[in-house]
């Protein structure tokens, strides 16, 4: 009997030792852990400074860029060319092939109106000249 005494004695004694231990060793991840989160934190405070000090030295010239572009008049010309320049990069040389169709055609139609406004008379008949044999 004092043999399962002295087992069940060493069980209770490994079970508080290890109990002990990871309570130990949940203790050190959580101290990890806030150190972990206040490196961040510095390191976080630090990529912030240093974006507003470059976005102070960054700031002036955006400033003068906007200016300038608020500053342009905006006509229906350049509206009219930047839309020309805009689909020509999605149509290719198309827009002018279309401008060489479309005065294609105004020269046809203006064409069919003269034919139109001329009064009709009987064609003429066309003779073919004699041709020569020469031997």
């Amino acid at each position: 009997m004092s043999n399962l005494l002295n087992q069940a004695q060493t069980i209770l004694t490994v079970a508080k030792n290890t109990a002990k231990t990871s309570v130990t060793a949940g203790f050190g991840v959580y101290g990890t852990i806030v150190d972990e989160a206040s490196k961040s934190s510095d390191k976080a405070t630090q990529l912030f400074e240093s974006l507003v000090e470059r976005g102070a030295q960054v700031e002036p010239k955006l400033k003068e860029q906007t200016s300038a572009i608020f500053s342009k008049k905006i006509t229906l010309g350049s509206v009219e060319a930047k839309t020309k320049s805009i689909t020509s990069r999605f149509t290719g040389d198309q827009g002018s092939k279309i401008s060489e169709v479309e005065a294609k055609i105004d020269q046809l139609t203006a064409m069919i109106a003269e034919l139109n406004t001329v009064p009709a008379t009987a064609p003429k008949k066309v003779v073919k000249a004699k041709e020569t044999t020469e031997a």
